[in-house]
Formats: structure tokens, sequence, C-alpha cells
């Protein structure tokens, strides 16, 4: 131990580096051994190790910044409160901040990482009372464009049975086990983020017995707790004996707040109750010349959705029918003129009822839009 400085505050004996930090107003103090001072107690020691540790949680992370925050043992803080007040100090840092940026240093200096508290790609917690390091990776969104064969659901089904709650029939996971594309892209992203919780947007939907053509229905998925931060352009996933590739990929720099509006061409398969003659065709074609059509939706306000071209051909009671829609506007009700007006049914003025419809092209509307940070990082 140090000799008693001249004029030193005898009641209380801080470390050095607890000493440094009340400022030049602070009377000298007896500066001792960590494991004898005051406010820490020696915690302050523990920095390289917990530097070191918080190095090793975060191996297998990618990321460009990061931010540390410090969880101190009951007590440490106030002790450091009770000598301001005591001694009237206004003081500097306090042993939080002094502990969280001596953390970061130490990282810095291991990783060749930035350290950045507004947006950073981890955030590390150092809990000094624990003696570990806890890291939690801020979510990345990503932005691709799907293709799917007939008999690929686009979305995970709750299980029949356990309703979401798991069973034996479901394997534990509360989803019914059926071929999806959310299935399948959620297991090649987990592969390649290393986490398995997502959640994702859809621009559109289609029926299970539709296929999707290139160049793709868009998605966007937010991945929680990514270990890797980057995903390929495009990949491909087998799924009930066909294939969903995923094409366009790139990653978006922060949640979107908007996302584009959007429309598409299908090829519809319909059948007529009476056969359908060539003037219903013709009706069909000048009645959907960008045409507005409303769509009711119950407990809401009405749609008003636009179709921008029918065209039809018949084979008897037979119809298959290429159109232009906007997104939104549910195919089979726009043929069987459920909460739809007006229809395809309703033109015709024969009951048609939609028997399986494919996806041929979406077109993006508009693009999306990001918070204020995002756009930002975009200038710089």
């Amino acid at each position: 131990m140090k000799d008693r400085v001249p004029g030193a505050v005898p009641a209380y004996k801080l470390c050095q580096w607890c000493s440094g930090r009340q400022g030049a107003e602070a009377p000298p103090f007896d500066v001792v051994p960590g494991r004898e001072c005051f406010v820490c107690g020696g915690v302050l020691d523990s920095v390289p190790q917990m530097f070191k540790m918080a190095g090793r949680r975060l191996r297998p992370y990618e990321f460009r910044t990061f931010s540390v925050g410090v969880t101190l043992p009951v007590g440490v803080q106030e002790r450091e409160d009770e000598l301001r007040s005591a001694l009237k100090l206004k003081g500097g840092e306090t042993i939080k901040v002094q502990m969280a940026k001596l953390v970061a240093a130490g990282i810095s200096e291991s990783t060749g990482k930035k350290v950045d508290k507004a947006r950073p790609d981890v955030a590390i917690l150092s809990d000094f009372g624990r003696g570990d390091a806890l890291v939690s990776s801020k979510p990345v969104f990503y932005y691709g464009k799907y293709t799917k064969p007939a008999g690929v659901a686009q979305r995970r089904a709750l299980c029949g049975e356990c309703r979401g709650g798991g069973c034996s029939e479901c394997k534990g996971t509360g989803f019914k086990v059926a071929p999806s594309v959310e299935e399948a892209l959620r297991t090649k992203l987990l592969r390649f983020a290393g986490s398995d919780r997502m959640v994702f947007t859809w621009l559109g939907s289609e029926d299970e017995d539709s296929r999707v053509f290139p160049p793709g229905r868009p998605f966007v998925v937010e991945v929680k707790g990514p270990k890797k931060r980057q995903f390929p352009r495009k990949f491909g996933a087998r799924v009930g004996g066909g294939l969903v590739a995923v094409s366009s990929g790139r990653m978006l720099p922060s949640k979107p707040v908007r996302i584009p509006s959007f429309r598409f061409k299908t090829t519809i398969r319909a059948t007529a109750a009476s056969k359908v003659q060539p003037e219903g065709i013709s009706e069909l074609h000048a009645r959907f010349r960008r045409a507005t059509v409303t769509f009711e939706r119950p407990n809401n306000r009405p749609a008003v959705k636009m179709v921008y071209s029918v065209r039809a051909r018949a084979r008897g009671r037979a119809l298959v029918i290429d159109a232009e829609l906007d997104g939104g506007l549910p195919v089979k009700r726009f043929v069987s003129g459920e909460l739809v007006s007006p229809s395809v049914t309703e033109v015709l003025k024969t009951e048609v009822g939609c028997r399986s419809f494919d996806i041929c092209k979406v077109r993006e509307i508009g693009a999306f839009e990001f918070g204020e940070i995002a756009r930002d990082e975009e200038k710089n």
C-alpha cells in the first residue's frame, strides 16, 4: 500500500482509477490497491479479463461496429454516489462509463472494429457481477424474389392437432409438416444467418396450387439475432419435389417504414356455369381495360383497385384468362364476384369459379422507404 498523501481524506481510500475519476476539485485520497478501494472494491482490475471474455463471445459474430454496456456488482455505483455527495463533488464520468470505455477500447484494439453507440451491429453487455459478457445482434433485413412450383404453400400453417402449441404430430414445431416457401427460406437463411428467429413480409400471396414464375414475388425477411450479416443474392431449396428459388437478393439498410405497392400479371383457369359465347369474351376485354373495381372488406373500408387488362379465351365452359391487376385484389373473388364488383361473373352474366391461377410477373410500384438514420447512412 502507498504511503498516505499529506492532507488526504482518510475515510475514503480509493484505487488509482477511482481517485483520478473524481475531478480536479477532489481532495487527495489515500491511493490503495483495487481490492481495498472504497468505490470499486477491485472490480476495475477485472476489466482486462472482461474484454477478453467479450472477445471470445464475439467470435461467432460478423460485425463492423459495436457498443458496450456495463452491469456493476450491487453497491458499486451507490458507493461512488455516496462519496460524491459527502464531499460535494461534481465529479467527471461515472465508474460505469469509465469501465464501458475501457472494455470498448480493449475490444476495438483486439478486433479492429469501431464503436458506434447509436446503431451498433452488436451490443455487448459486460456483467461484472457475474463475470460474463452477453452479446446481442441487431436484426438484419433481406429482400428477395421467390419462384415456386405448384403444390407448395407460401406460408407455414399451424398444426391442426395442437394449433401452435407443439406436439408429436408437428414434431414440436407448432406448424403443419407440409412444404412451404416460408419453411424453405427459413431453413436456408438459418444456415446463412445462424438464427432461426425470422419475421416475413410478403408482397401479396397466392394459392398452394399456384406457380410463381420469374422474376418472382418479392418478400422481406427480418432476421433477429443473426451471427452473419450478409446473405447470397440468389439461392435455391428443394421442396415438395420442386425448387423454391430466390433471386435479386440484397440486404436492406434497416427496417422499411414503407414497402412498395405492386401490380401483377396472372393466368387464371376458370369454369363457367354455362357455355361462354364470343360476345362475352369481347365484353370482358372491353369492360376490364383500365377498369376500377371495388373490393368490399368486412369490418374495414372498401378497397378500390385497378384492373389494367383482361384477355380471355374459352372452350365451352372452360376459360383461360390473362389479367393484370392491382396488388391486394384477390384473384378468386375477382372471378366469382364475391365482395368484388365488377367481376368476371358479373360481366359474363353466369357464375364463374376459379380453378387455379399462376403468378406470371410482379411489378413493384414505388420504392422502399427507411427511417432518418438509414437515409443518413446512404448519404455517407
